[in-house]
């Protein structure tokens, strides 16, 4: 895979994680205080997550480096890191899991 290609599916995840904030934000804003102080430095972790992603993407695609596959593993894991707190996290804002 170029790098090109790669940058271009890695900014199209970023995208994807972006709008799945936002979905989390304003399923978060619809609770009580109480849910909102314990939800949203989560939720605050990921969008710092997503917002550092963004920057190595960024990055990678405007530096171009012709050996860029330990860019490559470190943006996968992040990217990894980042599916797996917002599965965590969406379990825990979900409505069924918030006690009164």
């Amino acid at each position: 895979m170029k790098v090109n290609d790669y940058c271009k599916a890695m900014l199209a995840e970023v995208s994807a994680w972006k709008a799945k904030l936002d979905v989390m934000k304003k399923t978060a804003d619809s609770y009580g205080s109480a849910q909102k102080e314990r939800i949203l430095p989560l939720i605050g972790q990921l969008e710092q997550e997503v917002t550092s992603a963004q920057m190595r993407v960024d990055q990678l695609k405007n530096e171009c480096p012709s050996e860029w596959s330990p860019m490559k593993n470190e943006l996968d894991d992040l990217f990894g890191t980042i599916g797996s707190h917002v599965d965590r996290n969406w379990r825990e804002i979900s409505p069924g899991d918030i006690g009164g």
